[in-house]
């Protein structure tokens, strides 16, 4: 078991994937909160990187940071130093207007609670990401239509979200999330809401559209079940990169194994059973 939680050095991994274009480069991420006699270090010195076309899973207990980090790197919050680059862009020292921006033109988001717009059916929910980049109509339809397909809700898209499933709100979300070829998309607990049947539904849609569209997903999970969908696990602890699994030619179900064990470690939340 020695091996299994080796802390990973992250000159190493980028060594890795350099001959691989970076979405996501996170470097001596720090985040303080407070001053003086109580001060907490929500992240303390974070390095990883996320190459093009991975599925990437950040795991860890509450409080451990995860959840800072995928604020800093989806713009919400900022480190309070380091540096995070998406797509080769420095996003710690960019105006709020180039934030606004590069939050619109470039990053996809899958939240636990879906956060569809109740008066808008499920076609305008989609096509919300490209009406606000001012894509043509004609494209816009074209571009939802396809996407729907793919994901499997081309017969909801006339539905409102309270005529929705849960899961088919998060597949709708997932769509919207890639509809507009985002450099990077960011999943916050995306099978927190759902049941398991649900939940199962949309990680294979998360794997389909990282194998088949090239997605680029980082997803901050609690359930190990949800993470052994993806390629690698980053583990944080006290705001700490603490542990790295890679799944390799692994089965899902090897990899659930694999990933429990350091949970256990850890002594975490995550159990969800395969």
């Amino acid at each position: 078991m020695a091996e299994v939680f080796a802390t990973p050095t992250p000159q190493a991994h980028g060594n890795a994937t350099a001959s691989f274009p970076l979405a996501l480069s996170v470097r001596q991420a720090k985040k303080v909160y407070g001053a003086r006699d109580s001060i907490t270090h929500a992240l303390d010195g974070v390095s990883f990187d996320v190459a093009t076309g991975e599925f990437v899973s950040i795991m860890g207990p509450s409080g451990s940071g995860k959840t800072t980090l995928l604020n800093c790197v989806s713009t919400i919050d900022k480190v309070t130093s380091g540096q995070i680059l998406v797509d080769g862009k420095d996003i710690t020292g960019m105006s709020k207007r180039a934030l606004a921006r590069f939050r619109r033109d470039e990053l996809g988001f899958i939240f636990q609670d879906f956060n569809l717009l109740d008066t808008l059916n499920g076609m305008e929910n989609i096509a919300l990401a490209l009406t606000i980049r001012n894509v043509p109509p004609a494209q816009i339809s074209e571009r939802v239509q396809s996407i729907a397909a793919l994901l499997g809700v081309p017969d909801v898209l006339k539905r409102y979200p309270n005529q929705m499933s849960g899961g088919q709100k998060q597949r709708v979300a997932a769509a919207r999330a890639i509809v507009s070829d985002p450099k990077l998309i960011l999943a916050d607990e995306p099978t927190g809401a759902l049941d398991s049947r649900s939940a199962a539904v949309l990680l294979e849609t998360l794997e389909m559209m990282n194998a088949q569209m090239g997605a680029t997903i980082m997803m901050v999970t609690h359930d190990s079940y949800a993470a052994s969908f993806t390629n690698r696990v980053l583990f944080i602890k006290d705001g700490r990169l603490f542990n790295e699994l890679r799944r390799g030619a692994d089965t899902r179900e090897d990899f659930f194994t694999r990933i429990m064990e350091v949970v256990a470690f850890l002594g975490g939340e995550a159990s969800h059973a395969a």
